[in-house]
């Protein structure tokens, strides 16, 4: 039952992403299309975030890795 339950979730994110994606790309033609955008902007802004996003999650996993690294090198004292 458990298996049902969790395939039944990952339906309901699928179409949870679905539905934003489309939202998503309704407001990026709707901007192009009055002007307000190009789309070269928006690619642009797209890469500077991956980047800063990237960057974000590098360094979060290395300071884990670091703590996690740290942890094991201290010996209990009993």
């Amino acid at each position: 039952m458990k298996e049902v339950n969790l395939i039944a979730k990952l339906a309901d994110l699928q179409e949870v992403d679905y539905h934003n994606t489309l939202v998503l790309h309704a407001v990026i033609e709707v901007l192009v299309a009055k002007g307000l955008l190009t789309k070269d902007e928006i690619a642009h802004k797209m890469s500077e975030l991956d980047t800063q996003l990237t960057f974000h999650v590098d360094t979060y996993a290395k300071l884990t890795d670091a703590v996690n690294s740290r942890q094991m090198q201290i010996k209990p004292l009993l």
